[in-house]
Protein backbone atom coordinates (compact mmCIF):
# COMPACT_ATOMS: atom_id res chain seq x y z
CA UNK A 1 0.00 0.00 0.00
CA UNK A 2 1.78 3.16 -1.01
CA UNK A 3 0.51 6.45 1.34
CA UNK A 4 0.51 10.45 -0.13
CA UNK A 5 2.36 12.68 2.09
CA UNK A 6 2.23 16.20 1.47
CA UNK A 7 4.96 18.49 2.89
CA UNK A 8 4.52 22.43 3.20
CA UNK A 9 8.08 23.77 2.01
CA UNK A 10 9.08 27.61 2.66
CA UNK A 11 7.05 30.04 0.77
CA UNK A 12 3.97 28.18 0.68
CA UNK A 13 5.05 25.70 -2.01
CA UNK A 14 3.83 22.17 -2.02
CA UNK A 15 5.47 18.89 -2.33
CA UNK A 16 3.78 15.50 -2.46
CA UNK A 17 5.93 12.65 -1.58
CA UNK A 18 4.67 8.88 -2.21
CA UNK A 19 5.86 6.95 0.78
CA UNK A 20 5.54 3.17 -0.22
CA UNK A 21 4.00 1.57 3.08
CA UNK A 22 3.91 -2.38 2.56
CA UNK A 23 2.35 -4.45 5.48
CA UNK A 24 3.94 -7.78 3.99
CA UNK A 25 7.05 -8.63 4.53
CA UNK A 26 9.22 -9.00 1.41
CA UNK A 27 9.54 -12.95 0.69
CA UNK A 28 12.33 -14.84 1.92
CA UNK A 29 13.42 -17.75 -0.41
CA UNK A 30 16.38 -19.96 0.68
CA UNK A 31 18.88 -21.10 -2.13
CA UNK A 32 21.51 -22.96 -2.84
CA UNK A 33 24.30 -24.78 -4.86
CA UNK A 34 22.97 -27.91 -5.84
CA UNK A 35 26.84 -28.95 -6.91
CA UNK A 36 27.34 -28.92 -2.86
CA UNK A 37 24.30 -30.76 -2.82
CA UNK A 38 25.99 -33.09 -5.43
CA UNK A 39 29.36 -33.63 -3.30
CA UNK A 40 27.77 -34.11 -0.02
CA UNK A 41 25.34 -37.15 -0.70
CA UNK A 42 28.17 -38.36 -2.95
CA UNK A 43 31.06 -38.54 -0.36
CA UNK A 44 27.98 -39.72 2.54
CA UNK A 45 27.46 -42.96 3.55
CA UNK A 46 24.10 -42.79 1.83
CA UNK A 47 25.77 -42.06 -1.48
CA UNK A 48 28.72 -44.78 -1.04
CA UNK A 49 26.26 -47.23 -0.45
CA UNK A 50 24.46 -47.02 -3.53
CA UNK A 51 27.60 -47.48 -5.53
CA UNK A 52 28.71 -50.20 -2.72
CA UNK A 53 25.42 -52.48 -3.86
CA UNK A 54 25.65 -52.04 -7.17
CA UNK A 55 29.80 -53.44 -6.92
CA UNK A 56 27.92 -56.04 -4.83
CA UNK A 57 25.32 -57.12 -7.47
CA UNK A 58 27.69 -56.97 -9.89
CA UNK A 59 29.98 -59.30 -8.20
CA UNK A 60 26.90 -61.80 -7.46
CA UNK A 61 25.79 -61.31 -11.83
CA UNK A 62 29.52 -62.38 -12.45
CA UNK A 63 29.53 -65.50 -10.16
CA UNK A 64 26.13 -66.19 -11.34
CA UNK A 65 27.48 -65.57 -15.12
CA UNK A 66 24.29 -63.53 -15.85
CA UNK A 67 25.29 -61.79 -18.62
CA UNK A 68 22.17 -59.64 -18.99
CA UNK A 69 22.40 -58.49 -15.61
CA UNK A 70 25.89 -57.94 -15.53
CA UNK A 71 24.85 -55.29 -18.67
CA UNK A 72 22.24 -53.86 -16.98
CA UNK A 73 24.22 -53.27 -14.06
CA UNK A 74 26.96 -51.79 -15.91
CA UNK A 75 24.32 -49.60 -17.64
CA UNK A 76 22.89 -48.96 -14.17
CA UNK A 77 26.51 -48.13 -13.11
CA UNK A 78 27.59 -45.36 -16.23
CA UNK A 79 24.27 -43.51 -16.65
CA UNK A 80 24.56 -43.18 -12.46
CA UNK A 81 28.20 -41.69 -13.02
CA UNK A 82 26.85 -38.89 -15.85
CA UNK A 83 24.14 -38.20 -13.49
CA UNK A 84 26.46 -37.95 -10.94
CA UNK A 85 28.98 -35.39 -13.38
CA UNK A 86 25.63 -33.33 -14.17
CA UNK A 87 25.18 -33.09 -10.69
CA UNK A 88 28.59 -32.50 -8.93
CA UNK A 89 29.89 -29.97 -12.27
CA UNK A 90 26.85 -28.87 -13.33
CA UNK A 91 23.13 -27.57 -12.65
CA UNK A 92 21.80 -31.40 -12.47
CA UNK A 93 18.89 -31.09 -10.32
CA UNK A 94 19.54 -32.97 -6.77
CA UNK A 95 15.86 -32.27 -5.41
CA UNK A 96 15.05 -36.15 -5.92
CA UNK A 97 18.47 -36.23 -2.86
CA UNK A 98 16.83 -33.71 -1.08
CA UNK A 99 13.21 -35.24 -1.33
CA UNK A 100 14.60 -37.85 0.45
CA UNK A 101 15.55 -35.93 3.41
CA UNK A 102 12.98 -33.80 3.40
CA UNK A 103 12.28 -33.82 7.50
CA UNK A 104 16.11 -32.37 7.96
CA UNK A 105 15.00 -29.87 4.94
CA UNK A 106 12.25 -28.63 6.50
CA UNK A 107 14.04 -28.28 9.90
CA UNK A 108 16.66 -26.03 7.59
CA UNK A 109 13.91 -23.96 5.94
CA UNK A 110 12.08 -22.95 9.49
CA UNK A 111 15.92 -22.24 11.10
CA UNK A 112 16.60 -19.80 8.10
CA UNK A 113 13.10 -18.43 7.87
CA UNK A 114 12.52 -19.20 4.38
CA UNK A 115 9.11 -19.81 2.59
CA UNK A 116 10.40 -21.56 -0.44
CA UNK A 117 14.11 -23.42 -1.18
CA UNK A 118 15.21 -23.89 -4.75
CA UNK A 119 18.67 -24.33 -6.22
CA UNK A 120 20.45 -20.77 -6.79
CA UNK A 121 21.22 -22.09 -10.71
CA UNK A 122 17.28 -21.91 -10.91
CA UNK A 123 15.97 -19.35 -9.84
CA UNK A 124 16.20 -16.96 -13.50
CA UNK A 125 13.96 -14.30 -11.89
CA UNK A 126 13.11 -12.86 -9.21
CA UNK A 127 11.78 -9.21 -8.27
CA UNK A 128 12.38 -6.54 -5.72
CA UNK A 129 9.74 -8.46 -3.19
CA UNK A 130 12.03 -11.10 -2.53
CA UNK A 131 15.13 -11.73 -0.47
CA UNK A 132 17.74 -14.67 -1.37
CA UNK A 133 19.54 -16.97 1.89
CA UNK A 134 21.73 -19.49 1.13
CA UNK A 135 21.48 -21.96 3.03
CA UNK A 136 23.69 -24.56 1.33
CA UNK A 137 25.72 -25.15 4.40
CA UNK A 138 22.98 -26.44 6.29
CA UNK A 139 21.67 -28.49 3.64
CA UNK A 140 25.14 -30.17 2.89
CA UNK A 141 25.71 -30.95 6.24
CA UNK A 142 22.50 -33.21 6.77
CA UNK A 143 24.89 -35.47 4.59
CA UNK A 144 27.72 -35.36 7.29
CA UNK A 145 30.51 -33.97 4.94
CA UNK A 146 33.56 -35.18 5.31
CA UNK A 147 36.65 -32.44 5.20
CA UNK A 148 37.95 -33.48 2.29
CA UNK A 149 34.78 -32.35 0.78
CA UNK A 150 33.91 -29.49 2.44
CA UNK A 151 37.18 -28.52 0.90
CA UNK A 152 35.54 -28.79 -2.34
CA UNK A 153 32.75 -27.32 -1.41
CA UNK A 154 34.18 -24.21 -0.33
CA UNK A 155 36.29 -23.61 -3.54
CA UNK A 156 32.73 -24.23 -5.27
CA UNK A 157 31.86 -20.72 -5.28
CA UNK A 158 35.46 -19.76 -7.28
CA UNK A 159 34.17 -21.86 -10.35
CA UNK A 160 30.73 -21.26 -12.52
CA UNK A 161 29.36 -24.39 -13.43
CA UNK A 162 30.26 -26.52 -16.53
CA UNK A 163 27.61 -26.53 -19.54
CA UNK A 164 25.61 -29.50 -19.41
CA UNK A 165 26.55 -30.40 -22.75
CA UNK A 166 30.20 -30.50 -22.08
CA UNK A 167 29.73 -32.67 -18.27
CA UNK A 168 28.20 -34.77 -20.89
CA UNK A 169 30.81 -34.90 -23.09
CA UNK A 170 33.33 -35.96 -20.19
CA UNK A 171 34.11 -39.59 -20.96
CA UNK A 172 32.78 -42.11 -18.65
CA UNK A 173 35.31 -44.91 -17.33
CA UNK A 174 34.96 -48.42 -19.02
Amino acid sequence: MNRLVVLLGAGGSIAALIVSCSSRPNTRIGTYDSRAIAIAFGNSNEGMEFVANLHAEMTKARVAKNDSLIQHIEKTAETYQILSHLRAFSVGSVAEILEKHKAEVDLVAKEAGVQAIVSKHELIYMNAGVDTVDITLPLVRIFNASERALKWISDMPKHEPLPMLDVLLIPTEE
